[in-house]
């Protein structure tokens, strides 16, 4: 490392479209941005900048274009690592997907002293959804400082304090964008945290900063485990996040392919598959009995309409229709323990308009306990697709 006495901004110059757009780092972190940058972080004005190409290479950086949106800055034996923020904000993934590429290279530097800071660049758009504040406390729990924050921004960015505090404010804004979220956060036991992300598209950035965070706010008693809900490109998350979140140790890594849901499907009668489970979350949003209203996420579960073991006996089908269906989030629905096991005997029987009954052999006790604890006569209209009534049709054909 070399000991610098005057600040020193080591940047590449070359965004990844630079080639084609004509556009470069300095277009929009100008020589006044990394003053106020320089002032912000060391007190300091004067300072030299140098742009290097893509071929450059030293023990904090690749020889690659800009990843992160990154600027490196020296001073003594002080490495910063600032990432800059898009000028135009614009999906819920594409304006942030850069931040856990810096993280990655700043988690991985060598440097004994080092920090990590953000610079929110004049932008076009909406900075403050209830999902880009979600993203910057995710920032903000796993070490990022924010330079211009009070100045850019009208909300604090207040970090996560525990995982519980990540989950419940992930419910709530699920809750806000049922079916909009490419990352979902399921407590299955008191000790037990799954994780099912989509590793494709920007929807991996999402995925990564979450486990990030979780990892870092990680206690002795959780067992965690990361669902990678790939596309037929199978594609896993990016090797560089795979490599941050191995060597934090917190959380294992479950890839979900085809080959694996195959396999898994043809050994067992009841299928709890990470891809299924994630179509509920996708269909439905949080946890929560559809026949009672309970909320309790370690003892709701995912049951199918048309049985994984009836969908198994189709001789008409192929291995990859029978998987389809025994997948598909419309054929299934959240249950807790107690519905789940009376659906499944058919105990609680489900009609095509949504109306709840029981079995015709049940005493008027039975019944009367039944309509005690199941507190939802009919199911929400909203949930009665094609394909939903079309699972239920399959379903009590097939029941003797």
């Amino acid at each position: 490392m070399i000991y610098r006495e005057k600040p020193c901004f080591i940047i590449k110059k070359n965004l990844q479209k630079s080639g084609t757009t004509g556009v470069y780092f300095f277009d929009s972190v100008t020589k006044q941005v990394l003053k106020d940058v320089c002032y912000k972080i060391l007190k300091l004005n004067d300072f030299e900048v140098q742009y290097v190409e893509n071929d450059y290479e030293d023990e904090y950086m690749e020889p690659t274009y800009n990843k992160g949106r990154l600027a490196i800055l020296h001073y003594k034996d002080e490495v910063n690592y600032i990432s800059f923020s898009e000028a135009d904000i614009g999906g819920r993934n594409s304006s942030v997907q850069s931040v856990p590429t810096a993280f990655n290279i700043f988690y991985k530097s060598t440097a004994k002293k080092k920090n990590l800071y953000y610079y929110f660049l004049n932008y076009v758009g909406n900075a403050e959804t209830d999902y880009q504040i979600f993203i910057y406390r995710l920032m903000n729990t796993i070490g990022f400082n924010f330079l211009n924050a009070d100045k850019k921004l009208e909300n604090e960015i207040i970090p996560f304090n525990s995982i519980e505090d990540i989950i419940f404010s992930r419910r709530i804004n699920a809750g806000r964008n049922s079916g909009n979220n490419s990352t979902y956060i399921n407590k299955s036991t008191s000790n037990t945290i799954e994780i099912y992300g989509k590793t494709y598209g920007a929807n991996k950035y999402e995925s990564a900063m979450i486990c990030y965070a979780l990892s870092y706010l990680s206690i002795a008693k959780y067992k965690m485990t990361l669902y990678e809900v790939m596309d037929n490109t199978l594609k896993e998350l990016p090797k560089s996040c795979r490599e941050v979140i191995e060597k934090m140790g917190k959380i294992e890594i479950i890839p979900t392919d085809i080959t694996l849901e195959k396999k898994s499907f043809d050994e067992n009668n009841s299928l709890r598959s990470p891809r299924f489970i994630f179509n509920l979350f996708d269909k439905y949003g949080n946890k929560k009995c559809m026949l009672c209203n309970c909320e309790i996420p370690e003892i709701i579960q995912g049951a199918h309409i048309w049985p994984v073991s009836n969908i198994k006996k189709k001789d008409n089908l192929t291995i990859d229709e029978k998987l389809k269906y025994a997948t598909d989030g419309e054929n299934g629905i959240w249950l807790c323990e107690n519905h789940h096991k009376l659906f499944d005997e058919n105990i609680i029987v489900l009609k095509s308009d949504g109306k709840v009954e029981y079995r015709k052999d049940l005493t008027e006790k039975q019944i009367e306990f039944l309509r005690e604890i199941t507190t939802i006569p009919y199911i929400d209209p909203e949930m009665l697709s094609e394909k939903f009534v079309m699972y239920l049709e399959k379903r009590y054909s097939e029941v003797a």
